[in-house]
């Protein structure tokens, strides 16, 4: 992911609201629906122990209920690839501007910033260079949750990370290894779907329904969702199929309507529930079509039999096949080091393909619990919590 592009100085149009009273003692800053997430686990931890902590949010809609006080919802304006972020550059340094004056303004004690490197990174240098950070000789305390990753591309990241951070936390038990030649102190937190209080939203059922997951952002609803109903129509020619969709907004919900509405014949089989209701009554299904996010890592938890495809803009792939130096997209495959999940990118991601694979895992579920137990050990190494790494 680029930095953002440099654009001539606009009018503030953020509505940063100021501190109710006194000082801030957290502003927790997160870009988009997984660090959304993220940050609310966080918060509600934070809270636990420390409930009069004077709590400030950036994020989306699971930051607005917990926060003692919200600022802006970021979620609404996700954006994944090159082109994606260019075409939404004027927004986004607009908020650039208003929430750097703002940070300046207000001088949080300590800042944490959860995942979208190429904004936070440069949210991140701004400040140092400011000398707003401890790094840059200021007052502020910056913190980093979700590392980037550099052990994919731009690998040299994580010296200016180490320059401007005073902390990292990291998900993955290999991530501590990859900044081991930098000065930044980094903590492996472990995942929180590995958490002994997470609900997973979904789990594995010998039934007739099949997730489609394309992820919680408008592009991959644009360039991914299509596909997946034409492979669901596929399936539909061999069995009675149904499918559900989880969606984390109502932005995204309204999305995904607008493409099931391409699909008149097949989408009174496809059920959208909302994240939030799943979270309370875990979804069944014996297959998973979903893309590369964190949804993948989700299924191959549960063991759940399924593929992973990937679609964007033709300049972001060429731009991604140019920079990104690993061989596997998907999460779980990354970790373990195969592809346990096929995986179908770009052009190669065809529905009648997609259809017929999906098919031959129907009675997969063995090799894919194997999957899960494999995963879940890799995790077995001393975890420190988030909410510890974040309040020390």
């Amino acid at each position: 992911m680029p930095l953002l592009p440099v654009i001539p100085c606009v009018s503030s149009t953020i509505p940063l609201i100021p501190p109710a009273q006194g000082d801030v003692d957290l502003l927790l800053m997160a870009a988009e629906c997984s660090g959304d997430e993220l940050g609310a686990r966080l918060i509600e931890g934070l809270l636990k122990i420390r409930p009069r902590e004077k709590i400030y949010a950036i994020g989306g809609r699971n930051m607005a209920r917990v926060a003692p006080h919200f600022l802006f919802d970021l979620t609404e304006h996700a954006a994944l690839g090159f082109w994606e972020v260019l075409r939404n550059g004027r927004f986004f340094y607009k908020y650039y501007q208003d929430v750097i004056r703002w940070i300046d303004n207000h001088r949080p004690k300590r800042i944490c910033l959860i995942d979208s490197p190429a904004l936070h990174l440069r949210v991140a240098r701004a400040l140092c260079e400011r000398k707003i950070s401890l790094k840059g000789g200021g007052t502020v305390s910056l913190y980093y949750y979700v590392a980037p990753q550099v052990w994919a591309w731009k690998a040299s990241r994580r010296f200016a990370m180490a320059k401007d951070l005073d902390a990292l936390a990291v998900l993955f038990p290999f991530e501590s290894k990859v900044f081991a030649d930098t000065t930044l102190p980094v903590t492996f937190t472990g995942h929180p779907f590995l958490a002994p209080d997470h609900k997973s939203p979904i789990h594995y059922e010998k039934n007739q329904t099949i997730f489609l997951l394309p992820g919680s952002r408008r592009q991959n609803i644009r360039c991914i969702f299509p596909t997946m109903l034409e492979a669901f129509a596929e399936m539909q020619k061999s069995d009675d199929w149904s499918a559900v969709c989880i969606h984390p907004t109502e932005t995204i919900r309204e999305l995904l309507e607008a493409e099931l509405r391409k699909f008149p014949k097949i989408s009174p089989k496809i059920q959208l529930i909302p994240m939030d209701e799943a979270r309370k009554n875990p979804i069944g299904g014996r297959l998973a079509l979903v893309s590369s996010g964190t949804m993948s890592f989700q299924c191959a938890l549960e063991g759940i039999p399924g593929v992973v495809i990937y679609k964007t803009s033709p300049l972001t792939h060429w731009i991604g096949q140019q920079l990104i130096k690993i061989p596997f997209l998907a999460l779980a495959n990354i970790i373990l080091g195969y592809e346990c999940y096929r995986e179908y990118i770009q052009g190669a991601a065809r529905a009648d393909v997609i259809a017929r694979q999906l098919l031959m895992l129907i009675n997969a579920r063995s090799e894919f619990n194997a999957v899960s137990a494999e995963l879940r050990q890799c995790f077995q190494a001393g975890v420190c919590n988030a909410v510890k790494w974040l309040s020390t």
